[in-house]
């Protein structure tokens, strides 16, 4: 990553229909505000930089950053609690290590046939309870990430797994089932699944949870699911249906080799260059990434309020960066207020919203502290506000409401900028 002086770069200022001014990155761009447009050189926007993110650095290819887009990418297509039924709205939690998620002794057979990627998701028809732990030290799989839920509750998890080629992922597959019925392998009894002869899968009579895995080209999926009831035929229900789910969003996602992951796109849908980015320079992470609505939903604590707003405002892409802001892509303008107004109805009440800036709305966050990149963004900071350009809504937050503020007004700035530059 270099820096560069981007005020050397050729600006189609024909089309601009107001004055643009960049805050602390270079000098005005000649124009008229358009009716109607806040003329954002009156914007107090602190210190934050309103010039998009590829203006003012590069992007450098490498595999310590391209892994995290390419999580990114596969966890678009992991199949997210509703695509199995609406009632399922809880995250449980969400893994990029497997070894989190499945038996300690499968951890021999991933590195045997060179694990590349994972992406895991538990969801649940109930919240967590995160007042009871499981001790993963045990040996035993923890499929919900450490949390257990409540035993009423009907719970499941898939982790979707690549390898290099088809072999090692076929390889995985039979080892992990291997691995983790070798665990109990007194109580535990194979099961066969019906519609997947290939899938091998187990459960433990009179414990109302079963385990499943199947290999499809290079991907392993592993499948854990819970019901408050030992009914081995209902267990068997579900883990076909999720099967079906995600064999399906597979069947559309090629896999990658480590050449593609190298070179793959940070910023595809020129979404990550319009979102703040209180940085130099970018990060690619699980806080900074381009995400579809089914990936955006695994992030949520509880993907219920959110769901139904994405898909009726045509939302198709969603950005976050380190430390900077969600920004999210609606069908069109009537839509992104429609969005707006929805989101904003999240937290009730309201505070003072960045000054000469009626398209933001602010709200002191009635549960900071939180370590909580889910309910929809930074939910750990004190203020959030909430802002509309166009067809783009966006969320920031921070510890102080001036903060929180101009960072809004920032964020405002930049979508207006980032249409011209």
């Amino acid at each position: 990553m270099q820096n560069f002086d981007w005020r050397k770069a050729v600006f189609a200022t024909a089309a601009v229909s107001f004055t643009v001014l960049s805050a602390g990155c270079g000098g005005p761009i000649s124009g008229s505000p358009a009716a109607g447009e806040v003329d954002i050189r009156t914007l107090a926007v602190g210190n934050y930089p309103t010039a998009p993110l590829d203006f003012r650095a590069v992007y450098r290819h490498s595999s310590s950053d391209g892994r995290p887009l390419a999580i990114a990418r596969l966890a678009d297509a992991v199949i997210s609690g509703a695509d199995i039924d609406p009632g399922f709205r809880y995250t449980a939690v969400t893994r990029t290590d497997p070894n989190y998620v499945l038996a300690e002794a499968t951890k021999p057979v991933l590195t045997a046939n060179h694990l590349m990627l994972t992406f895991s998701t538990s969801v649940s028809d109930r919240p967590r309870l995160e007042t009871l732990y499981i001790d993963h030290s045990s040996g035993n799989s923890s499929p919900l990430g450490g949390w257990e839920n409540d035993a009423t509750a009907t719970t499941f998890n898939v982790t979707v797994m690549q390898f290099p080629d088809e072999q090692s992922a076929r390889a995985a597959a039979d080892g992990i089932e291997s691995a983790d019925f070798d665990v109990a392998p007194a109580d535990n009894v194979r099961v066969g699944l019906e519609q997947y002869p290939a899938a091998k899968a187990h459960w433990r009579p009179g414990i109302p949870s079963m385990a499943a895995a199947i290999a499809h080209g290079q991907y392993v999926i592993n499948v854990f699911v819970r019901k408050p009831a030992p009914e081995i035929d209902g267990l068997k229900s579900l883990a076909t249906k999720i099967l079906a789910a995600q064999l399906l969003l597979l069947d559309k996602t090629s896999p990658l080799s480590d050449r593609d992951i190298l070179y793959l796109d940070y910023d595809p849908s020129d979404m990550l260059r319009r979102t703040l980015h209180p940085g130099d320079y970018p990060r690619p992470s699980q806080d900074e990434a381009t995400r579809t609505p089914r990936g955006f939903l695994h992030t949520l604590d509880d993907q219920g309020p959110w769901k139904p707003l994405l898909d009726d405002n045509g939302v198709d892409v969603i950005s976050t960066t380190t430390k900077g802001a969600l920004l999210i892509r609606a069908r069109d303008e009537r839509s992104a207020e429609s969005l707006w107004a929805g989101i904003n109805a999240f937290i009730p009440g309201s505070t003072d919203g960045p000054p000469g800036l009626p398209a933001a709305t602010c709200v002191q966050n009635p549960s900071p502290n939180r370590d909580s990149f889910p309910q929809g963004w930074n939910a750990s900071d004190r203020y959030v506000c909430n802002l509309h350009y166009g067809r783009y809504v966006a969320r920031v937050a921070g510890g102080q409401l001036i903060d929180a503020q101009q960072r809004a007004a920032a964020q405002y700035a930049l979508l207006a900028k980032a249409q011209y530059l």
